[in-house]
């Protein structure tokens, strides 16, 4: 099992009930694979450096989960089918990269 750090792009008009779903759906999918979701952290409404799909807005949400390699493809294909999504970006991580927020919920460290 790897480490992966992903970055979901919602969405401007879903609010934060509906992103909750839509996060617990997410996890589920990784689930259903045989990984384990280590931790979320939502960052944010941030603005496009231009339009997506017709949006000038997203919310950001960072995800760290374990997962067989093997299964990677097979995540990648299940997130495509998901409407609530706009973008999906999944990188290798290390165990180290991860601290806390305050939430109490683990996340990338931008400054190491």
């Amino acid at each position: 099992m790897n480490l992966y750090e992903c970055m979901y792009i919602f969405p401007e008009q879903m609010d934060e009930d509906a992103i909750g779903a839509a996060l617990k759906e997410t996890g589920a999918e990784i689930e259903k694979l045989g990984g384990e979701v280590k931790s979320t952290a939502r960052i944010g409404k941030r603005k496009f450096a231009r339009p997506l799909k017709k949006q000038e807005f997203g919310f950001y949400v960072v995800c760290n989960f374990e997962l067989d390699p093997a299964k990677l493809d097979q995540l990648r294909k299940r997130f495509k089918l998901n409407e609530n999504l706009l973008r999906v970006q999944i990188v290798r991580a290390e165990e180290g990269d991860l601290v806390e927020n305050a939430d109490n919920e683990k996340v990338e460290a931008e400054n190491g």
